[in-house]
């Protein structure tokens, strides 16, 4: 995220490429699932705090697993 921020400033729309592909339907899917799964097992052995930790490690996988163009 630090890393599209400071690109983003040196070259205005490099955010949109980088971050593309939450826009697919595999890489939203992927997000959707792992975001619930991860979620559900979060909340229920550590309560909401860690539910933000939760989300960031389901977007990590989902830009890990997405196919690069």
């Amino acid at each position: 995220m630090i890393r599209t921020a400071v690109t983003e400033t040196r070259r205005p729309g490099s955010a949109r490429q980088a971050w593309a592909f939450l826009t697919t339907g595999r890489g939203l899917t992927t997000f959707l699932v792992a975001a619930c799964g991860l979620a559900a097992t979060t909340y229920a052995t550590a309560g909401p705090a860690y539910l933000p930790w939760a989300l960031l490690a389901a977007l990590l996988l989902t830009h890990v697993t997405s196919e690069k163009s």
